[in-house]
């Protein structure tokens, strides 16, 4: 397990678009937990099915896109959504800063989008939860500061431990993770086509945006394309 803590990301200006997210998503969250009906509405979910195993999500309110990005908002619970906002608090201030306001509120949206769509074409139950829109902004994370380091939290068997390590390497651990789960069928009740089209989506709006001069990065910054030498700056 690999958490993150820190990542070594100097800002000129405050991210008040993750900020504005985070708040958004915890209070929409906070609020169905004890609203089943709005709950269900928002996540496609038919009340008379929460204990099926693998029901298939309804679009009787919402339609398919919609449901994609109102069920990012929701979470099954406090550690599903304290984990989700951690992650997406110390990867998407970094992300917010590079993109600017609106251009990180439409990769996170852009992100929940693919992600919930990914999971309703290949899984087909109702998904709750803002990972898939977070893995797109660890995505972008990816391109933008691969080599900027990122002080991690983890625990292997029972040793925990803390250490500084380079960022692109963490978060290729997650990835590969992933899709080792994915191709294992190991997913249990974590959304893995969700986690795995978010991040695609991300990391491909970021390389573009990178490749085609859009967003630069600073003097002491080097871009994934240019550390792989896919792209030099001009």
């Amino acid at each position: 397990m690999l958490i993150p803590l820190k990542v070594d990301v100097p800002m000129d200006r405050r991210p008040w678009a993750n900020y504005a997210l985070v708040a958004i998503i915890i209070a929409v969250s906070l609020i169905c937990f004890d609203d089943v009906e709005l709950f269900c509405r928002l996540a496609g979910a038919d009340q008379t099915h929460l204990s099926l195993v693998n029901p298939m999500v309804s679009t009787e309110e919402l339609p398919l896109p919609v449901l994609a990005v109102t069920s990012s908002l929701l979470h099954s619970g406090w550690l599903h959504l304290l984990g989700n906002m951690w992650f997406l608090w110390v990867l998407g201030n970094a992300v917010n800063y590079k993109l600017g306001q609106l251009g990180y509120l439409g990769l996170y949206l852009v992100a929940a989008l693919a992600g919930g769509m990914g999971h309703y074409a290949f899984d087909g139950s109702p998904v709750v939860g803002a990972s898939g829109a977070v893995n797109g902004v660890i995505g972008a994370f990816l391109v933008f500061f691969p080599r900027n380091d990122m002080l991690v939290f983890w625990i292997i068997w029972i040793r925990p431990g803390v250490n500084r390590l380079s960022s692109g390497w963490i978060i290729l651990l997650w990835l590969v993770w992933d899709v080792l789960l994915l191709s294992l069928g190991f997913g249990g009740n974590t959304a893995l086509w969700a986690h795995v089209g978010g991040f695609a989506i991300g990391f491909a709006i970021a390389a573009v945006l990178a490749v085609t001069g859009w967003v630069r990065p600073t003097p002491d910054e080097q871009t994934l394309l240019e550390v792989l030498g896919i792209s030099q700056r001009s």
